[in-house]
C-alpha cells in the first residue's frame, strides 16, 4: 500500500503545470488608447465634371457637278425662249428697246464714269413742253405759254431769268423776259412755267424759250 502510494506520489510530483502568463496577454495601455482615438476628418464634396455632349457630326458640304450646273442653265435658257416665243411682235419690240437702252447706259457710265456727261455740265437746265395757247382774256387777245424746266445734274443749280422770243415766219417780233418760280433747283427736280404774254396781233406766233444766261 505504502508503496502504491507513494509511486502516485511520485508520478504526481512529476507534473509541472505552468499557469498562463496574464502579463504577456495584458494589453498595452498605449494600443488600448489607441482604438479609441478619433481623428477630426474634413469631407470635402467633389462635384462630377459635366461631360461634353459629343457634336453632331457635319456633313461635308457636296459641290454640285459641272454636268449638274450645264444641265440647270440648260434647263433655264429653254425656259426664257419659251416665254419669249410667246410673247407678241409689239411686246417682243417693247422689250428689246428696253434692253438696248438699259445696255446704252451702262456703257456709258463705264464710259463717263460717276461723274457728269460733258454736254450735261454745260448746260445743267432744259426746258421741255413748250406750249403756247392763245386766249381771250377781258376782251384782249393773249397768249398763255407753259414750260417745264428741269435740273439734269445732281446738285444744285441757280435758275437764271427766261427770255421768250415771238416768231413769226422765223422773224422775232417780241421778246419778254420771264423771273422764274424759284431761285435755284435741287438735283433731278423740275418746276412748271406758267405766264400770260401779250398777242402781237395777226396769226399765232411761235415761241422761243431760252435762258437768259448763256450756258445754262
Amino acid at each position: 500500500m505504502s508503496a502504491f502510494r507513494y509511486q502516485k506520489q511520485a508520478a504526481a510530483a512529476d507534473l509541472d503545470l505552468l499557469p498562463p502568463d496574464r502579463a504577456r496577454r495584458r494589453i498595452e495601455p498605449q494600443q488600448r488608447m489607441g482604438r479609441h482615438d478619433v481623428v477630426d476628418a474634413q469631407f470635402v464634396t467633389v462635384r462630377e465634371t459635366p461631360k461634353p455632349s459629343p457634336r453632331p457630326a457635319v456633313a461635308p458640304s457636296v459641290a454640285p457637278a459641272p454636268s449638274d450646273i450645264s444641265a440647270l442653265l440648260r434647263t433655264g435658257i429653254e425656259r426664257v425662249e419659251a416665254r419669249l416665243q410667246r410673247l407678241s411682235d409689239v411686246a417682243f419690240s417693247l422689250l428689246v428697246a428696253i434692253a438696248f437702252v438699259s445696255m446704252f447706259s451702262l456703257a456709258g457710265q463705264l464710259v463717263f464714269g460717276s461723274g457728269e456727261h460733258p454736254e450735261i455740265a454745260a448746260k445743267p437746265l432744259d426746258l421741255t413742253h413748250v406750249n403756247l395757247t392763245p386766249q381771250d382774256r377781258n376782251g384782249m387777245r393773249v397768249l398763255l405759254l407753259n414750260a417745264i424746266v428741269e435740273n439734269r445734274t445732281g446738285r444744285e443749280v441757280m435758275l437764271p431769268k427766261l427770255r421768250a422770243d415771238l416768231l413769226i415766219d422765223g422773224q422775232v417780233i417780241a421778246s419778254t423776259y420771264i423771273e422764274p418760280p424759284v431761285t435755284s433747283l435741287d438735283g433731278g427736280e423740275s418746276r412748271g412755267i406758267v405766264t400770260r404774254l401779250q398777242h402781237p396781233g395777226g396769226k399765232i406766233p411761235e415761241v422761243r424759250l431760252s435762258f437768259e444766261q448763256a450756258g445754262v
